[in-house]
């Protein structure tokens, strides 16, 4: 089994490469050892990773890094080698999460990563535990570094906790490093949901496959209450039919922020892993003692969700590359798209493709009659993003256009 001690974070080892200089609030330059773009200097730590799975939301204060820390965990329970990268450089929350007791070693170059559970850790947290503001610039090598200097070794797993947002970070993961697919966290809140639509866009653009969503604060569940509801029964001598009425109405979660989203996600994306869960208490103070919830108590109802996740992320990664999916021509002769799969081909008409598009960007009051696709690019195993000859992108799922696809 999985265990892990609780600690303090850990201070910083006294070094002076560059490493530790980038990680200083009064450098303003950046170190020539920072990977350049697609260099094999950024991608130096990662060649024996053979999975890099982002974890992301666009909008913060959804349970984004509890997801990312159970999940790294689960998998490693299920005998995967797991590393996880906090790369919220402003806010890093891995060493309050996950508490470790020695300094982090810095050995030459390269940045030797906390190890604890058999999961291994990194974190700007580990490297600075101070106040570190940094400009634009600056968050980019840093990222780069977190990533492509530590030394991983072999791992199938390394879990990526993305800051909120679509900006730098993001871009500097998928344009520097091979991310394999991505994890995406949101809550019921209409708000969330919104901002949940412009991550799966957003990696859909760069060609990472959104495989699977969870939705953290999904009602709160009573359960103070229901512990005493023999005893309130029992008081004050109600019915059977009052209490069988009672138990049901406390049993039930209260949607605090709203109706869940998550079969709506699932209809527009195509997405089929998709869990929830509702407000749990015990799953805030295990983020907030240093230990993850997983370990703390591997039985509980959060630790079954984050086992069926990464059961489910497991399985994606897997068919990725694997899976027979639909091919797509389109036929400028007829002015039809070509679909072909084990059930046969079919055809279907430009326009008509385009307005199975779910996005709220796509109007289709103002979509050209003469719209045509120009690329079709398979996004996991359940959709396709096409691009459009008007500028729109669409992710549309096998099944929406696919009889019998699964």
């Amino acid at each position: 089994g999985v265990s892990v001690s609780t600690a303090p974070p850990a201070p910083l080892a006294p070094d002076t490469t560059p490493l530790q200089k980038l990680a200083s609030s009064e450098v303003t330059t950046v170190p020539p050892t920072a990977g350049a773009a697609g260099s094999s200097s950024a991608q130096g730590g990662v060649t024996q990773v053979k999975h890099i799975i982002a974890v992301a939301s666009c909008k913060g204060g959804v349970g984004k890094s509890t997801t990312a820390v159970n999940l790294a965990y689960a998998l490693a329970a299920r005998g995967n080698k797991v590393g996880i990268v906090d790369l919220d450089v402003h806010g890093p929350s891995l060493p309050t999460m996950v508490g470790v007791s020695s300094p982090l070693q810095i050995e030459g170059e390269s940045l030797l990563p906390h190890q604890v559970g058999g999961v291994k850790l990194m974190s700007m947290g580990y490297i600075n535990p101070g106040v570190m503001p940094l400009r634009g610039a600056k968050v980019t090598p840093v990222v780069q570094q977190l990533v492509g200097r530590t030394s991983w070794g072999e791992l199938d797993f390394l879990i990526a906790d993305m800051p909120p947002g679509t900006g730098d970070v993001q871009l500097t993961l998928s344009q520097d490093f091979r991310v394999s697919a991505a994890v995406l966290v949101t809550t019921p809140q209409r708000l969330s949901f919104v901002d949940v639509v412009k991550g799966v866009e957003m990696f859909d653009k760069v060609a990472i496959p959104t495989v699977a969503v969870i939705e953290n604060m999904c009602g709160l569940h009573l359960d103070q209450i229901s512990t005493k509801l023999n005893e309130i029964v029992e008081r004050h001598n109600l019915t059977d039919e009052a209490a069988a009425e009672l138990r049901e109405l406390v049993s039930q979660p209260q949607d605090v922020f709203g109706e869940s989203h998550v079969q709506r996600l699932q209809e527009m994306w195509g997405i089929n892993a998709a869990f929830s869960l509702p407000l749990l208490p015990d799953l805030a103070r295990s983020a907030d003692g240093g230990v993850p919830a997983f370990v703390t108590d591997p039985t509980s109802r959060a630790s079954g969700t984050y086992s069926s996740l990464a059961e489910a992320v497991e399985s994606e990664v897997g068919l990725l590359g694997v899976r027979e999916r639909p091919t797509m021509v389109y036929l400028s002769a007829t002015n039809e798209v070509a679909v072909a799969s084990k059930g046969g081909e079919t055809r279907i008409s430009p326009l008509e493709l385009r307005r199975l598009c779910r996005s709220p960007a796509n109007r289709l009051d103002e979509v050209p009659a003469d719209v045509r696709p120009l690329d079709f690019v398979p996004m996991g195993n359940y959709a396709v993003s096409v691009s459009w000859s008007d500028g729109h992108q669409s992710l549309l799922p096998y099944r929406s256009f696919v009889l019998g696809y699964e």
